[in-house]
């Protein structure tokens, strides 16, 4: 299938990309510098809940730092061992209720991000849902409680608990599979792979950090031991760094998406996450039944596509009010569901809500009524991208968009989310299915709020000013305002007079010259009192000076 391109702008983005290869759609550490791959697959995340965090000022942190993750461990199982393969998946088998949020979640944003669309529509709730468990890991307050109740998870360490298992449950699904195939001798001859595409699911994650930007150390193990992300500190003022973030997805979604980003120089942190499916038709469609035939539009026009074509004679379908539901299955044990509304109906009502979604999409087994089903489906390739800003702040997390955003798990200094982007790619042909779809959360820098106290500087009586010079590290001026108008509340004048201007705190030394022989002659003044006293134009000029006393 075509390779997917579009030039994304994005103001900030959270980034994050490290690939796992996988090919299982049942559900189901840390490989760094100096830890053994795969001792994630059995590292509890270390989250402190948020009473129990200690002041972040005494974490560890740095600017830009890389941090290197691998993918869990490689399991050294036999294909035959089956006891084996099933207690290792069980062990990575995800919560009944991570899978219902995960859901929930699904029917939620899909719905408000498809409702609206006037054409084809490709989005991904697992990427971005990985994307905001990322970012909700490091978040704090109401910024955190948002993000959790979004996702339908209980806390921040159960969320980074069950988003490693089922990462792990992917990769330990596609080694079982591909080692069976290959042991038993169908690698070579599953249909759809003599175009060097085989069946997988593969998820990535990583952090992009500006070298401007303090990251907790903390934060970046816990991204590599749950989430498998890797950290890269770049320069996000270089082009290069744009063209890199491009090149890592375009190797992690095989080359389907390529996008050219241009990264906003103000960028911060950007976490990315990629999602890369591949699934062959269970049982493939011959291209010899492949016709073309008119695809009714919902305006009343037609065009002419080129059809897939089969009768399953054992198929399953279920029907509902005012459509039929149906699914195609992979090889990967995943499943592509169809929904056709009946002709007096459009697809657009079954988007409306979440509920009105999960009535017609989810489906219990014994739901399913089985018979012959005569399938004539459409080729299609197209691609959608999305700016879900409007999106997430309508499903009720507006305040990681706030400068007053509480992200202080991530990093010391104030963070707020400014944009999140999503780009998929789907395509339907004889062999299989193949979608692909990259998340950014893009972050800036936040306002600077320590507490939520207000200060409030209403300069309606006398205060005091200053101007510093921050480079020598100088006042200039000290003074104080007491009468912004000058005047004293007896109307005169503010401020000492003349003899109060200056008070000694040590004998100055003074010099008096006589103007008509040019003589100069200085003394100290000891301490006392002396006055002097003379005349300029007839007008008496005096300076009194009393020991300590204002001069």
């Amino acid at each position: 299938m075509r390779k997917h391109r579009k030039q994304i702008i994005a103001f900030m983005v959270a980034a994050a990309m490290v690939s796992s290869s996988i090919t299982g759609c049942q559900p189901g550490g840390l490989s760094g510098k100096n830890q053994e791959a795969g001792e994630s697959s059995e590292a509890e995340s270390q989250i402190p809940g948020r009473e129990e965090k200690e002041s972040m000022e005494n974490e560890k942190h740095s600017r830009g730092k890389a941090w290197e993750a691998g993918e869990p461990k490689r399991a050294e199982i036999s294909p035959e061992d089956y006891e084996e393969w099933n207690q290792l998946l069980a062990e990575n088998e995800i919560s009944e209720a991570f899978k219902e949020g995960l859901d929930q979640f699904a029917y939620e944003s899909g719905s408000a991000i498809l409702r609206d669309a006037a054409g084809n529509e490709n989005y991904s709730p697992l990427s971005l849902y990985y994307t905001l468990a990322l970012a909700g890991c490091g978040a704090e307050g109401e910024t955190a409680d948002q993000i959790l109740k979004s996702l339908g998870a209980k806390d921040q360490k159960e969320l980074a608990d069950q988003c490693r298992r089922l990462y792990q449950s992917y990769v330990y699904y596609s080694q079982r599979d591909q080692e069976r195939m290959e042991y038993y001798g169908m690698a070579s001859s599953a249909k759809g792979e003599e175009d060097g595409k085989q069946s997988a699911i593969q998820l990535g994650n990583s952090l992009w950090i500006s070298d401007q930007l303090n990251v907790f150390e903390e934060y970046q193990k816990l991204a590599g031991e749950n989430f498998f992300a890797s950290s890269y500190g770049v320069d996000f003022g270089n082009p290069d760094t744009g063209k890199r973030m491009g090149e890592w997805i375009a190797e992690k979604t095989r080359g389907v998406l390529a996008p050219q980003l241009d990264i906003d120089p103000a960028t911060l942190l950007v976490i990315l996450n990629t999602l890369y499916f591949y699934g062959g038709w269970a049982e493939p469609f011959s291209e010899e039944m492949t016709r073309e035939d008119v695809f009714h539009l919902e305006n009343g026009g037609e065009v002419a596509v080129p059809y897939l074509n089969r009768t399953q004679m054992e198929g399953a379908f279920k029907r509902g009010e005012g459509y039929t539901l149906s699914y195609l299955g992979t090889n990967n044990g995943c499943r592509m569901m169809f929904l056709l509304p009946n002709e007096d109906r459009t697809v657009g009502e079954f988007l409306e809500s979440r509920e009105r979604l999960e009535n017609a999409m989810e489906v219990k087994e014994e739901d399913w009524v089985s018979g012959k089903v005569i399938w004539k489906v459409p080729k299609f390739e197209f691609g959608s991208s999305y700016q879900l800003r409007d999106t997430l702040k309508a499903m009720g997390m507006d305040r990681m968009f706030e400068g007053q955003a509480e992200f202080g798990g991530i990093s010391p200094d104030p963070l707020m989310v400014s944009d999140v982007i999503q780009e998929t790619h789907i395509g339907v042909d004889e062999n299989g299915v193949e979608g692909a779809a990259y998340t950014m959360m893009a972050m800036a820098r936040g306002a600077l709020i320590e507490n939520e106290e207000v200060a409030e500087m209403i300069l309606d009586r006398p205060f005091l000013f200053g101007i510093r010079d921050d480079y020598h590290n100088t006042w200039l001026f000290l003074g104080v305002c007491r009468n912004p108008e000058g005047e004293d509340e007896d109307g005169k004048k503010s401020g000492r007079e003349v003899e109060n201007d200056l008070l000694l705190t040590s004998a100055p030394e003074i010099g008096l010259e006589d103007t008509l022989s040019s003589n100069l002659e200085r003394f100290v003044v000891q301490p006392g009192s002396y006055s002097w006293n003379w005349t300029d134009n007839g007008e008496m000029v005096g300076l009194e000076a009393c020991g300590s006393y204002p001069l």
